[in-house]
């Protein structure tokens, strides 16, 4: 055999046995790849729980505005707030209305109260809606409509 010869023969041997190597990923390689990945998922985490939380109260915004708007034509057949969700023919789903007169959201309880005002029944309304939408938050959130809407945190 000729030295050109043999020298091709190692050299086609060594490129096979190299791309033999190469076919897989090393074990830092992909020690790497899941870290990156790891890093990036609890970056998206604190994200989205910031996003659910908002998305979240914004059952609360859309039931205290629904209810206004009941209270509001609920005042103009009645010339008085109504006192009950039943009254208001309000009902929330979810678990709805509960036996103490509360409505039962998904992430929100809500309170209706009303008083006199100068003599006159049911003159004042105001709702409550009391959750725990942020789990790493110690404070309940509280949102309050009293004849317009208030934001309380």
């Amino acid at each position: 055999m000729s030295l050109e010869r043999r020298s091709q023969a190692q050299r086609e041997r060594a490129s096979a046995h190299t791309r033999r190597r190469r076919r897989g990923f090393t074990l830092i390689e992909m020690m790497v790849v899941v870290a990156i990945i790891g890093a990036l998922a609890s970056l998206a985490s604190g994200g989205w729980q910031k996003y659910s939380a908002r998305a979240r109260r914004s059952e609360a915004l859309l039931a205290l505005k629904t209810i206004h708007d009941l209270q509001v034509a609920y005042y103009g057949e009645n010339v008085q707030y109504a006192s009950s969700f039943e009254d208001l023919g309000f009902d929330i789903g979810g678990p709805g209305l509960q036996p103490d007169g509360t409505a039962q959201g998904m992430f929100y309880t809500y309170v209706l109260q009303t008083w006199d005002l100068n003599g006159t029944p049911n003159a004042n309304y105001r709702v409550t809606a009391t959750g725990d939408i942020d789990p790493s938050d110690p404070v309940l959130d509280i949102v309050i409509i009293e004849n317009q809407l208030t934001v309380v945190n």
